[in-house]
């Protein structure tokens, strides 16, 4: 795909990241509305996504709930499972970090289009709702672009491992609403899914040498345990999600 066609899909629009910001509300008050089992040993599954035979869900209650000092009674436990079992160990931050930089061994241009997707992802801006869900759903054209040369990521198909990033910054989402209500405070919108996912679109600029190491290491530090990139910031170091002019009709780059 050339750039010009790659940024029409990809291009941020402050409108469509209003409009989005009710579709955030729902996914969270819909998972907070799936109902838990009586303990983490005999948790209840639910199933978020299907497909190339994996199944991406979340378990609840999750680990959170049994904390002694400041629990989250709506913590849940993102999975994925495979042939009826369970298929990867459950991700860290550092466990995801790692997979990006094996990814710019593969490709940088491959690298570059996730960290767009991230980005989107974190204003959801590629998600639709459906018979009362709502479902991430990556542009086809993106992720077959990104298949080209990273198919797999976390030992399973690209797509299964986006979603289960999905289920993450999902949980991200609903236990910093939890928290904010336990403490009286609003939902701060730069939260949960936006810190996580962002945060991953900045590691991703570092590794390819677009944003500067200290700030992404000064801003994990300080926010303790994510370094989100500002919308200014994704612009300036992901072209494709802004405006780009002037494509050379020669090279279509």
């Amino acid at each position: 795909m050339t750039k010009s066609k790659l940024n029409a899909v990809l291009r941020l629009d402050k409108a469509e990241i209003k409009t989005a910001k009710v579709l955030r509300s729902r996914s969270i008050e819909g998972a907070i509305a799936l109902p838990g089992g009586p303990s983490r040993e005999r948790m209840k599954l639910h199933v978020l996504w299907s497909g190339e035979g994996y199944e991406v869900g979340v378990g609840k209650p999750g680990k959170e709930t049994e904390r002694k000092e400041v629990s989250n009674p709506n913590d849940m436990w993102p999975y994925i499972k495979k042939d009826g079992k369970f298929a990867v160990d459950s991700a860290s931050f550092l466990a995801i970090s790692r997979e990006m930089q094996h990814m710019k061994n593969k490709s940088r241009h491959a690298l570059e289009l996730l960290a767009c997707l991230f980005v989107r992802s974190s204003y959801m801006l590629d998600h639709v709702e459906r018979d009362g869900r709502v479902l991430y759903a990556p542009p086809s054209g993106i992720l077959a672009e990104i298949k080209k040369d990273i198919p797999t990521a976390y030992g399973v198909p690209l797509e299964v491992f986006l979603q289960y990033l999905e289920a993450i910054a999902l949980n991200e989402d609903v236990k910093y609403t939890t928290k904010g209500k336990l403490r009286g405070k609003p939902y701060g919108p730069g939260s949960g899914r936006m810190n996580n996912l962002s945060s991953c679109a900045h590691l991703i600029a570092v590794l390819l040498d677009r944003a500067d190491l200290i700030d992404y290491a000064y801003g994990y530090s300080q926010m303790r345990g994510v370094s989100p990139l500002t919308f200014k910031g994704a612009l300036q170091h992901f072209p494709l999600l802004g405006e780009i002019k002037n494509e050379n009709p020669l090279t279509k780059e």
